[in-house]
């Protein structure tokens, strides 16, 4: 067990610390009380009660998430208030650099609450995701994007190797799994750059299809294989496969039922 020291905001705290997955025991001024772990379902649920439109983005109510973390202590508010950062920090399950994401097939380290290992989803899966997570119709339909990361949740979880079920793992757990899921079903920042357009990403985008269409691979297996093996690959397939020429773009003359008319300028005479 550990035991912190802090203050917040002047109010002097203690905590003892013995892992996300049990009760936070606290003691900030004269009053103490206890945070139960903070549930993957519990956030889900808070996330998605704190979550705001703004314009074409999205932001978390954080004053609301951290007042769902301390809801029935019955805290006077000024020390509610002071208390939010603490809430904040336990909802998030602590402020530690979260894991490097492992490979596809690799378990994934979830701490007390076991291990996991994920695949990733299917454009199906997606697709009925995000069917479910809009909301309304017309001008007055709403993307709920919390529903939506559940379902990306559930549906790259393959096994859950642990003593209790998704919706009940620590914050710390929670926050590991998450960020693993969105790293794993989400374009990388490199890989967004290179799909946004421009010759050079045509062109790429050209090389990719054609291995793909020619192996059965996927576009992350062609871009996961060393650049020499590619050239490699192109080059045979230049062999035994050229690239087709761009087609010419047929010409009125060019239809079966058209009937050219040749009209020639006829030779100049001579003057007698």
């Amino acid at each position: 067990m550990s035991r912190l020291a802090l203050d917040l905001s002047g109010t002097p705290c203690l905590l003892d610390f013995e892992g996300f997955h049990l009760p936070l025991a606290v003691v900030a001024g004269d009053t103490a009380f206890s945070l139960a772990p903070w549930t993957y379902r519990r956030h889900i649920d808070t996330l998605r009660a704190s979550t705001r439109a703004a314009g074409t983005d999205i932001r978390l109510d954080t004053r609301s998430l951290a007042a769902a973390v301390l809801a029935g202590l019955e805290l006077p508010d000024a020390l509610a208030r002071a208390l939010e950062p603490l809430a904040l920090w336990w909802a998030a399950g602590g402020d530690d650099a979260l894991p490097t994401p492992p490979r596809e097939g690799e378990w994934l380290d979830l701490g007390p609450a076991g291990r996991a290992r994920l695949h990733p989803w299917s454009e199906r899966q997606r697709f009925a995701a995000l069917s479910a997570a809009l909301e309304g119709d017309g001008d007055d339909t709403w993307f709920d994007p919390v529903a939506y990361l559940d379902a990306m949740v559930r549906a790259s979880l393959l096994v859950l190797d642990g003593p209790a079920p998704l919706d009940d793992v620590d914050a710390r757990a929670t926050a590991v799994l998450l960020h693993a899921t969105v790293a794993l079903n989400v374009a990388g920042d490199e890989e967004e750059a290179l799909l946004e357009g421009g010759p050079a990403a045509r062109e790429w985008a050209a090389r990719t299809l054609r291995l793909c269409q020619a192996l059965g691979w996927t576009p992350a297996r062609v871009w996961a294989t060393p650049a020499a093996e590619i050239d490699r690959l192109l080059r045979l397939l230049d062999m035994v496969r050229p690239p087709a020429r761009p087609a010419r773009a047929p010409r009125l003359a060019d239809h079966p039922d058209a009937t050219v008319i040749r009209i020639e300028d006829d030779p100049p005479r001579a003057a007698g």
